[in-house]
């Protein structure tokens, strides 16, 4: 994380000042209105954010809601001000005039560092959860196959979802990798949490999702679909957090014959695209496939 503070305050004279202190120490200071902070804090490229508390408050909040991991300090000319802020509570770290050059410097360097190790638990949460944390796509491959053969000696049926969430490739840039994280661990778990237990959730790449349903036909595997769009409507996640949606695309394989991974994906990624380019929000059931393509496991 480069050494880059957001300083949100109207240009007071305090503000100035800290400007100028800053850069002297090597920091890069942006120096910015309150009404536009949290549009800039939505970027992720802060280490910290310095907030010129008011009486009324409600600054760091917002920047907070734009980047939960952005380090806020908010800033008082003395501590009754700070008691009857709401930017007090809501800020990591409060400080109380007379303010030194160095102590403001020392708090934003430590706030970085904070900021610089969260994002590397993230990294390495984000690693141990394709790791460990849950069943990986050679995993998933191989109960795909069993159930495959399944299917073909006793005729039952199978079918795959792709769920992904919608705007992930606008929405993601400007969040914190741990939020980042956060956001997609979170349709996950409402995801698994509204499968039964035969069926099998797994992250599959970027913010996508796939799910395996074995002894589920087209039919039933697109109302469990609908379901999933409605369950991550429904969850917010923290307070405060934009509503999430998702789009899932549906294939389904009715037993009798072979079939590959790959196939599946493909049919269920083309019935995705389908639910996308109607708006998102929305499950899609996949085409049949040609009886003339040759389907084989792999």
């Amino acid at each position: 994380m480069a050494r880059r503070i957001l300083l949100a305050d109207d240009a007071s004279p305090v503000a100035e000042a800290l400007h100028g202190d800053l850069q002297k120490r090597g920091f890069a200071v942006d120096l910015v209105p309150a009404d536009e902070a949290a549009g800039r804090a939505a970027s992720g490229r802060y280490a910290a954010a310095l907030v010129g508390g008011t009486p009324r408050g409600g600054l760091a909040a917002a920047l907070k809601g734009a980047d939960p991991e952005l380090p806020v300090v908010a800033i008082f000319l003395d501590r009754k001000q700070a008691a009857a802020s709401l930017d007090a509570r809501h800020a990591d770290a409060v400080l109380v005039a007379p303010l030194t050059a160095s102590g403001v410097a020392s708090v934003c360097e430590l706030a970085g560092r904070v900021r610089d190790l969260s994002a590397r638990v993230s990294e390495l949460e984000a690693r141990g959860a394709r790791r460990g944390g849950g069943p990986d796509l050679d995993f998933l491959k191989r109960l795909l196959l069993a159930e495959v053969k399944r299917s073909r000696r006793y005729g039952h049926a199978l079918s795959l979802s792709l769920v992904a969430i919608d705007g992930w490739e606008q929405r993601a840039p400007r969040l914190s990798p741990r939020a980042r994280t956060a956001a997609l661990a979170g349709v996950l778990r409402v995801v698994t949490a509204s499968l039964r237990d035969l069926d099998l959730a797994v992250p599959f790449s970027k913010e996508r999702i796939v799910v395996v349903m074995p002894h589920t036909k087209g039919d039933g595997a697109l109302r469990v679909a609908r379901r999933l769009c409605a369950r991550v409507r429904e969850h917010r996640g923290q307070p405060g957090r934009a509503r999430v949606t998702a789009s899932v695309g549906v294939a389904a394989h009715d037993g009798g014959s072979t079939v590959s991974f790959a196939g599946l994906v493909k049919r269920a990624g083309e019935a995705l695209a389908r639910a996308r380019a109607q708006g998102g929000d929305r499950a899609e059931a996949a085409d049949p496939p040609r009886k003339r393509d040759r389907i084989s496991f792999g």
